[in-house]
């Protein structure tokens, strides 16, 4: 009876044996298996990405070189004395603040007596600071280390352009009131010093400042069309866009491959600050030979999608609508891809300001031929035209005897992103002729 049992029992154990070797062998073969595809990965994975790349890291190379540091005599001196100078202009009260907005922004406005009480007393630093700018070159921003700012992947960390408009809107309120005054040099000169100032900003590859320069570039233009009669220069500055385009443009194309850098060292951030790099956990650094091609891979797939929309945004018209279906498209296996959206959508801010450029500087040719005739002309060469999108035309409505006129964008052909918001410059202007 016990054999009996003995042997029942003694025979159990063979089949599950057998049963566990079949999974230990299962479990062999599949890490070898995923061994082997993992150092597949690594190796071509890595290779592949490398090779990608280069053209990549080649173009951003090219670059920043346009960007080298120009050493100027003074410059980041002067730069330093004119924030200086402004640090004591710009003390002012919420009050004045205030007023100051609306005397530059608003259109059929006086200035206060708290504004006027400002302005005057300040005449003598704003002519001591009009006569330091005047006298040299422009004086431009300090050269930033673009390689570095790349590879973190971020312009987070630069200071904020955003006084530049503060200074824009003294120099602009200065000039109005001058030209109010009848100190018509003055007020010219305040102008002046607004545009090269804004030179200086427009100067930095980045886009925050090209940003910072076009809202000052409407604030300039909110002046100028306050002012009867401004330097001939204006009319030519106004529609040269070429330098402003170009200077956008390249911006851009630092903030994609600041987006390619964000991602291709994510989440190491090699090529940031060393106190960075060393707080990676060591985790992190066995890691990264594993998932380094997939980062890599998913940066240059954001490249080549951002660099594609911006080609198609800046060759054709701006101002014709491009739809969803020719919108390169992140691929579906880039899931980092959704923290880099491409920053093509700026060129409506760009293509905004220089319609409003090219509408004032159609009014300022209208004021011309109005100060050497006595009346505004019943027509003008080219003034229904626009060299910013080809499909834009302009209404001028003179009075019969020319004596008022009405200027305004016409609402054919818009397209949707260009409506009036405010804080806007209108799309449409009127005035009426200065008797003397």
């Amino acid at each position: 009876m016990f054999n009996k049992l003995a042997n029942i029992y003694s025979s159990s154990p063979k089949p599950y044996k057998e049963k566990r070797n079949g999974i230990h062998s299962i479990l062999y073969w599949f890490n070898v298996i995923s061994v082997g595809f993992l150092v597949i990965w690594v190796v071509i994975g890595n290779i592949v990405a490398y090779q990608l790349e280069q053209p990549i890291l080649l173009a951003r190379s090219e670059l920043v070189h346009q960007f080298q540091k120009n050493e100027t005599n003074d410059s980041s001196l002067r730069r330093k004395a004119i924030k200086e100078k402004f640090s004591a202009i710009a003390n002012m009260s919420d009050v004045i603040r205030n007023d100051l907005s609306k005397y530059v922004d608003e259109s059929a406005i006086a200035p206060s007596a708290t504004l006027q009480k400002y302005l005057a007393s300040q005449s003598e630093n704003l002519a001591a600071l009009r006569a330091y700018v005047l006298q040299s070159d422009i004086p431009i921003q300090d050269s930033l280390d673009l390689d570095m700012l790349l590879n973190m992947g971020t312009f987070d960390s630069l200071p904020s352009f955003l006084v530049e408009a503060t200074w824009q809107r003294i120099l602009i309120a200065d000039a109005i009131n001058n030209y109010r005054l009848g100190n018509t040099q003055a007020s010219f000169d305040s102008l002046e010093v607004a545009w090269r100032l804004n030179q200086a900003t427009r100067s930095q590859p980045i886009l925050i400042s090209q940003l910072v320069a076009i809202i000052c570039d409407r604030i300039q233009l909110q002046g100028i069309q306050k002012i009867d009669r401004v330097p001939t220069v204006w009319q030519k500055r106004l529609i040269s866009f070429a330098k402003s385009k170009s200077l956008f443009i390249a911006t851009l194309k630092l903030e994609i491959f600041s987006r390619y850098g964000l991602i291709r060292n994510f989440p190491l951030r090699k090529g940031g600050s060393a106190l960075e790099e060393k707080s990676a956990s060591l985790f992190s650094r066995l890691l990264q030979p594993f998932v380094q091609p997939y980062f890599t891979l998913s940066a240059v797939d954001v490249w080549q999608v951002a660099m594609r929309e911006l080609e198609l945004r800046f060759n054709q018209d701006p101002c014709i609508p491009v739809s969803y279906e020719d919108t390169p498209q992140i691929s579906s296996w880039n899931i980092l891809g959704i923290l880099a959206s491409s920053p093509s959508y700026q060129i409506y801010k760009l293509t905004r300001r220089q319609i409003d450029m090219e509408l004032t500087q159609k009014i300022l040719r209208l004021r011309e031929v109005s100060s050497q005739t006595g009346k505004f002309p019943q027509t003008l060469t080219g003034i229904d035209s626009s060299v910013v999108c080809k499909n834009l035309r302009y209404v001028y409505q003179p009075t019969p005897n020319g004596d008022a006129m009405i200027i305004s964008l016409s609402k054919q052909n818009r397209p949707e992103w260009l409506v009036e918001r405010i804080g806007d410059i209108p799309l449409s202007y009127s005035t009426k002729l200065q008797k003397l």
